[in-house]
């Protein structure tokens, strides 16, 4: 039975009712009952300001709690959303806001505010979940970035079935302290514990400058749920001896790991440091976002097993790479005149990735521009970034393949020394473990310090920057 938009969502947080669902840093709590009332008159104002069905607003913010809520009111309200990261600029900006026709785009929280009415729109009982909700743009890490359209009813189906496999339940809080505008913290830090009726803690967005404030989040929370990319874990990990913190701190938290692989050094030392074994995920925005979930002791480089409804396959003719079929998937692609150009869905998508499946298990090595051919022989460049990581040589690190005349393809690899004194000396240290550890043909043709490593807003690494910068580095 078709259900509308509103009924949705109010069997949900009615089920929940008073108790609380968002736990604010002050100690403020707000419950279901309210944060769905807060949605409500938020979308009473959207329509009294002319925001119709069908429309399209631009979220230019930072985190809070009333981005949640907004999200939560254009859902309801029919409403695609574009979220897009504060840090773009005007251009960019602008090309998002003439891609989308948005009858608005919200750039303070001083454009916004709660109606005095709090009765339900029409907008809101005219309609299904089935419209183009949300749009978000890709990483850009190996090309421009895409807009991806997702269905309201995918988007939340997805969330619920991986809140499921995750073992997500109405007792447990998740700590959000990712950037609201990023697939994952509106799909595994809002939608997954919505649909599992857990709550959510608003910490601090998380930033490698200021590691204090998520270790004060974890105290003062005390979240059972928490996501940390590779790239956060290993800060964490080499940094925890400058804060007074016992080394169970996270003893009551399950850690999930997502945006990019999960190397099994930055895992080992993890567990080491914490004594908490990282749970590894594996998500695809235009699957609908993660799709399997692992546990603590799966084997080096699993991601664990699909969620409910997904299917997996490995095209041993393209190098391994992973194929997957998603009831979840989204839409299509938003094209340069602001159309969906839609997916074939009758078929696997071609993730890029590369893997395997073992018991049940999709084990990922890396995405299929991280692995090069050298002279004809097969080179997985996330195994040579896991050596030199485990290590403990350098903070960070990357590799990255290029064209070359004789080999056909070689790969330099980047290093992020602990000082600028160290520099040489440690790319001489990274070169006698090369020699040590590799056969000459599997070697890197350049090794070069550079001072930093240009990210995502979630800490992925976007490798063809960090090339043209490192270029011309020492």
């Amino acid at each position: 039975m078709s259900v509308n938009r509103y009924e949705y969502f109010q069997r949900i947080f009615a089920a929940q009712g008073d108790k609380p669902f968002i736990l604010l840093d002050n100690g403020k709590t707000i419950s279901f009952s309210t944060f769905l009332g807060n949605s409500v008159r938020l979308l009473n104002f959207l329509v009294a300001q002319g925001v119709r069905a069908g429309d399209s607003v631009v979220i230019n913010l930072e985190n809070r709690v009333e981005y949640l809520e907004l999200m939560l009111a254009l859902c309801i309200g029919g409403v695609t959303a574009y979220p897009v990261d504060p840090a773009v600029n005007v251009k960019q900006l602008d090309k998002i806001k003439h891609l989308s026709r948005a009858s608005l785009s919200i750039t303070s929280y001083a454009q916004l505010a709660y109606s005095l009415d709090d009765t339900i729109p029409d907008c809101a009982t005219q309609g299904d979940m089935d419209f183009p909700y949300l749009v978000v743009f890709s990483s850009g890490t190996t090309g421009a970035p895409k807009g991806i359209v997702q269905s309201a009813r995918n988007f939340f189906d997805a969330a619920q079935a991986f809140s499921a496999s995750l073992g997500l339940t109405a007792d447990d809080l998740t700590l959000h302290n990712w950037p609201m505008f990023y697939n994952a913290g509106l799909f595994n830090l809002f939608a997954a514990p919505l649909m599992a009726g857990g709550s959510i803690a608003i910490g601090k967005r998380f930033s490698a400058k200021h590691l204090d404030l998520f270790w004060r989040d974890i105290q003062h929370f005390k979240p059972t749920s928490a996501y940390l990319s590779p790239t956060m874990a290993a800060a964490l990990t080499r940094t925890f001896r400058f804060f007074k913190h016992k080394p169970d701190i996270l003893a009551g938290t399950k850690i999930v790991s997502t945006s990019s692989i999960l190397y099994p050094s930055i895992k080992q030392e993890f567990f080491e440091t914490f004594g908490v074994d990282m749970i590894a995920c594996f998500g695809i925005t235009e699957l609908g976002g993660s799709f399997t979930v692992g546990h603590g002791v799966d084997g080096a480089y699993s991601v664990g097993k699909p969620i409910d409804g997904v299917l997996i396959d490995i095209d041993p003719e393209q190098d391994g790479e992973v194929l997957v079929k998603s009831p979840y998937m989204a839409l299509g692609y938003l094209t340069e005149h602001g159309e969906i150009n839609a997916f074939d869905r009758s078929t696997y998508f071609r993730s890029g990735d590369l893997g395997r499946i073992e018991g049940g298990e999709l084990y990922i090595s890396g995405r299929r521009k991280d692995a090069i051919k050298k002279g004809g022989e097969f080179i997985q460049l996330t195994e040579i970034e896991d050596l030199v990581l485990g290590s403990n040589l350098c903070d960070e690190c990357v590799a990255v393949g290029r064209p070359d005349v004789f080999w056909g393809e070689v790969y330099d690899l980047f290093f992020v020394p602990s000082s600028p004194e160290t520099a040489v000396a440690t790319k001489d240290a990274i070169n006698s473990l090369f020699n040590q550890s590799l056969p000459y043909s599997q070697r890197p043709a350049e090794i070069k310090a550079i001072s930093d490593i240009p990210k995502t807003s979630s800490g992925k690494p976007i490798k063809r920057v960090t090339y043209f910068e490192g270029v011309g580095g020492e």
